[in-house]
């Protein structure tokens, strides 16, 4: 064995002996401290972070089975030392608080502690202890990577914090405090991106505790690509999507179930939100836009004549909010018409619901590097049927190789119109007296 492992090993040990001694000959003991086993002072040094813990939150962070827990609890609770009360909000469990005697055990542990920490630092001098504290950090950092229940009961507080500011919404992460722990070794590339924001899980928030996993996904913005990082199996699994590789981006809005789709050449990368959370996810599109399309305006867009007859007050506001980023003009517009099966079942045939569809109303925006089509969450629906999503579909116009018209035998007047970008199609449903005319004129005016 090396000679400086040997010693450095040997030296570590005296360090622990030396610790370990604290606790059992020094003066600075309480005697009912002398009665207490392991699980005993581990339980009781939750209390140096938190004054009261609820009972649920103990097992959580030592990681022991209820019932090891319940007999610690009254153990200590028999001889004095803590207290229960019953939760305030959840009349299920119980609080656990430090009697007197508890107390006096906790201080004079921290007592110890620091009289152990003074006796290294006094032999250091102030460029020594800067050195120790970076090799401790490193040392500690690698220690919590393999023992997951004591990096619970380290980032205890941290948890506590993560958990009181959680919601249902997206968090922009400005600093290392802001990223969740199942991410925290991606630190250094979430910090550097230009933009991060972490994705909650889909869970109600009263079913919620701290040290859960709250979040699902970090998604960072850097100048040629997007790293998205998402919990799989609860392993973090790591994407690069690099913006050339990009095809086309979707923006589906829905009361609670929002989505934002990323289409590559390769494959779809989806992320899932609440509506709530809309500005920060039209504010990360709006970036991404700026850099995946062609710097230079390809198109003169006063070359058309804009289609004046929209009848959707919803589609009128979207198309407000695109000409705050930048001037376009309605291109084409396909109004509801309803719709029946071609081949209805017996049963559609006898209660005489085959004629009970329609499709909904899709508008072709253009603006100079763009066309942006928006329609509804269910282009084709049952007429009683709500539909309260709506798509914005952003396509760069340089990428766009051809548009044809497809029949689609399902349904009368219905036609599917599709709409080329390198190997692949991009559909939406129009109705059988839509033309390409528009279309294709804008396609031929790209330079």
């Amino acid at each position: 064995m090396d000679l400086w492992v040997r010693a450095s090993r040997e030296n570590i040990q005296h360090l622990f002996q030396y610790y370990k001694n604290l606790d059992s000959d020094m003066p600075l003991q309480s005697p009912l401290e002398k009665k207490l086993n392991t699980i005993d002072m581990d339980l009781l040094s939750l209390f140096e972070l938190e004054p009261t813990i609820a009972i649920k939150k103990v097992i959580m962070y030592l990681d022991a089975p209820n019932s090891t827990i319940t007999s610690t609890v009254n153990r200590l609770e028999a001889k004095g030392i803590i207290t229960r009360t019953i939760h305030p909000q959840d009349k299920r469990t119980y609080n656990l608080q430090l009697t007197e005697s508890g107390q006096e055990i906790i201080t004079l542990r921290k007592v110890r502690k620091e009289q152990f920490i003074e006796t290294l630092f006094q032999v250091l001098n102030d460029e020594d202890k800067q050195t120790l504290y970076q090799l401790l950090c490193k040392m500690t950092e690698e220690v919590l990577k393999n023992q997951p229940g004591l990096a619970r009961r380290f980032n205890m507080n941290k948890l506590e914090q993560e958990y009181h500011s959680f919601g249902s919404w997206l968090v922009e992460i400005k600093n290392e405090e802001d990223i969740p722990l199942q991410f925290i070794d991606l630190k250094q590339t979430i910090l550097d991106a230009e933009y991060s924001f972490k994705v909650p899980r889909k869970i109600e928030r009263r079913k919620a505790h701290p040290g859960m996993r709250l979040y699902d996904a970090v998604v960072s913005l850097f100048p040629d690509k997007i790293i998205l990082q998402q919990i799989h199996n609860k392993t973090v699994e790591v994407d690069e999507i690099v913006f050339d590789e990009i095809n086309y981006l979707v923006h589906i809005n829905e009361l609670l179930d929002s989505q934002m789709i990323i289409v590559t050449k390769k494959q779809e990368y989806v992320i899932e939100y609440n509506s709530v959370s809309s500005d920060i996810i039209s504010g990360f599109i709006s970036k991404i836009r700026d850099k995946i399309l062609t710097p230079t305006s390809v198109l003169d867009i006063d070359a058309f004549a804009e289609v004046k007859t929209i009848d959707s007050e919803l589609y009128k506001n979207l198309i407000s909010n695109e000409i705050n980023d930048s001037p376009v003009k309605i291109i084409e517009y396909q109004p509801f018409i309803q719709l029946s099966k071609t081949n209805p079942s017996p049963a559609e045939m006898l209660f005489n619901t085959h004629n009970k569809y329609e499709l909904q109303d899709t508008v072709f925006l253009a603006n100079t590097k763009e066309l942006i089509v928006v329609n509804r969450k269910e282009a084709v629906k049952k007429i009683d049927k709500a539909d309260y999503g709506y798509s914005r579909t952003y396509l760069d116009l340089t990428k766009i190789k051809g548009i044809r018209l497809e029949d689609a035998p399902e349904m009368s007047h219905l036609k599917m119109l599709l709409i080329q970008i390198d190997d692949m199609e991009v559909s939406f449903e129009v109705g059988d007296t839509f033309t390409v005319e528009a279309l294709n004129q804008l396609l031929s005016m790209v330079k």
